[in-house]
């Protein structure tokens, strides 16, 4: 078979395998300069990747995939000629499963970059959501999880999530600690934290309401730390979404930033699973956040309880502890 004969072989041969189902299959020749705008973005980005210019008339005879949606268009190609010299010596059976090899190897990193950015932790409690934490993948701290979930579905109608089996991470072949802090990332970005007044209770707030965190756009709370009355009634931290937003205040400098506008160590009850209360120390007696929290669990459903611990965040030491 001369090497004409072989490049038509080759794109009707691929053209009826499997491994190409839904997915776009064409064969550019060397010299070509496309007039299709498609075609002529593809011819640049071949001669990008391969010889460091986006020359529009193409190095190489090249077969090439392109699959996806108009806003996320993915393609695989090939080099014809090493292909020929490989059929020449091993035939058909070398050929076909390296190109099926390349495109496998390329869906499957797609769907992993696709799976990790919908990522998310969500708060529960060890004890009372036990039998949720088996196979979880999850980091601890006292009897508060923060587990590792795939967001399904986010809408103003629905928010489905799936936890993440320890057998994914298995697969993945990636550190724990690694997966986990790009999902509190994710978590972060895709549900800001949110502070409000302890007496500000309404049914829904502007995403744009409650921002405390610098370098956020939004309507900033204002804080008046020498307010007894203010400190007394404490403040709400939670998430633009107001779900599972207790898990905000282990975003990344939340802690600390909250410590800034309250001018020191503060204490922390969290009334459930989507929220937490922050009191500053000097305003508030801890013996009746303690009442208030076991009060606040005995009558809500247990599912929702977070944990009846309260904790204190000392500034200087930039840490949390149980009191």
């Amino acid at each position: 078979m001369t090497y004409e004969e072989f490049k038509k072989e080759l794109y009707a041969t691929i053209s009826r395998q499997e491994f190409v189902r839904g997915k776009e299959i064409r064969l550019l020749r060397k010299g070509s300069v496309c007039t299709d705008e498609k075609e002529l973005s593809i011819v640049k980005v071949i001669n990008l990747s391969s010889y460091g210019s986006e020359d529009i008339r193409l190095h190489e005879d090249v077969v090439y995939a392109r699959w996806g949606s108009k806003n996320a268009i993915k393609m695989l190609y090939w080099p014809v000629r090493p292909l020929f010299e490989r059929f020449k010596k091993e035939g058909w059976q070398s050929v076909l499963p390296q190109m099926a090899a390349g495109l496998q190897k390329e869906e499957k990193k797609i769907g992993e970059e696709q799976i990790s950015s919908r990522l998310i932790v969500r708060p529960l409690n060890n004890r009372i959501r036990e039998s949720e934490l088996e196979n979880g993948i999850y980091w601890s701290f006292g009897d508060i999880a923060l587990v590792l979930y795939a967001l399904l579905a986010d809408s103003d109608s629905d928010f489905v999530t799936v936890k993440i089996n320890r057998s994914a991470l298995d697969k993945w072949k990636l550190p724990e600690n690694l997966v986990l802090t790009n999902a509190l990332l994710n978590t972060c970005a895709l549900m800001p934290p949110r502070l409000y007044h302890g007496r500000d209770i309404r049914c829904s707030y502007e995403k744009d309401e409650g921002v405390f965190m610098k370098g956020e756009a939004g309507k900033m709370i204002q804080i008046h730390r020498g307010n007894e009355y203010e400190g007394m009634h404490g403040y709400r931290l939670t998430n633009s979404r107001g779900i599972n937003g207790a898990v905000a205040l282990f975003y990344p400098g939340v802690k600390e930033r909250l410590a800034q506008l309250l001018g020191g160590d503060y204490f922390v009850g969290f009334t459930g699973i989507h929220e937490a209360v922050i009191h500053p120390v000097q305003h508030k007696v801890l013996g009746e956040m303690k009442a208030a929290l076991h009060h606040t669990n005995a009558v809500f459903d247990k599912r929702e309880m977070l944990t009846d611990k309260v904790y204190r965040y000392l500034s200087a030491r930039k840490e949390l502890i149980e009191v």
